[in-house]
């Protein structure tokens, strides 16, 4: 049986990545796995890498992959270094909580789970990494002047995390998620880092149609649908603005394979 890939797309574009403070650690205190398990993955029929109520899953993942999931850096711009089996080792990974901590992980946001694989990538391969800081052509996730289109959930109609329900070549839907769930999908299809600055909270059910492309409206050839760029604008009330901003970069010093498990 294949591997779903569709598990790859939903990790990274629920991922929160702001400016400087994407790769920050988590203000809560990390809940340590009680058990994992790290093995070379030998049927290579694809990947995935999720959270579970009990701890994590992957199966045929890079240590590049881990590290984006871990650190939440999906743009490989902002990742330098490593060795040279960064890509082509393939990876299981099995990490398991305690019983009693089980229900603490409930109340954690995806990003939050996600940083309890530092520790854990840090013991097993040995991974150093530091930062650095350099400006970048970015894209500022503003509210429009009509003003947002986004309907927030009420805590009272809130009946789980946020979800992903489509998502394909120029179709979104999410239900319960944040506006910075967007940033990764948006990333992808302007090419560029997108940074929230909307300010807007709570959850929303997100829909989004767009013709797939990255040119901006005036440059698009296809007309067959709006560009990610009128989409976001005219069915969100959000816009798209083009600027610079510092980026934190992260550089990986060393890493070895995988210790014993």
């Amino acid at each position: 049986m294949t591997k779903p890939k569709l598990l790859l797309l939903l990790t990274a574009t629920l991922a929160l990545s702001p400016a400087l403070a994407q790769t920050a650690p988590s203000t809560t205190p990390p809940i340590p796995f009680e058990a994992a398990t790290i093995t070379p993955d030998k049927d290579a029929r694809g990947w995935n890498l999720f959270a579970t109520p009990d701890g994590y899953i992957g199966e045929g993942v890079s240590l590049r992959q881990l590290i984006h999931e871990a650190y939440g850096v999906y743009d490989d711009k902002l990742l330098i270094g490593g060795p040279s089996w960064i890509d082509s080792a393939k990876f299981d990974l099995v990490a398991k909580f305690n019983a009693a901590d089980i229900p603490n992980a409930k109340a954690l946001t995806f990003r939050q789970r996600a940083a309890m694989l530092q520790p854990l990538l840090a013991d097993r391969f040995q991974l150093k990494l530091h930062h650095e800081s350099k400006p970048f052509p970015v894209f500022n996730l503003v509210v429009a002047r009509s003003g947002p289109k986004l309907q927030p959930i009420k805590p009272e109609d809130l009946q789980h995390g946020c979800l992903v329900t489509r998502s394909q070549a120029g179709i979104w839907s999410s239900q319960a998620c944040p506006v910075s769930s967007l940033l990764a999908l948006l990333r992808a299809n302007t090419g560029r880092t997108v940074l929230d600055q909307t300010g807007l909270p709570g959850l929303y059910n997100i829909d989004l149609h767009w013709t797939p492309g990255n040119a901006p409206p005036s440059a698009a050839t296809d007309t067959s649908g709006p560009s990610i760029f009128t989409a976001v604008q005219e069915q969100l009330g959000l816009k798209l603005e083009p600027a610079t901003a510092p980026l934190d970069i992260l550089v990986i010093d060393s890493a070895q394979s995988p210790s014993d498990n």
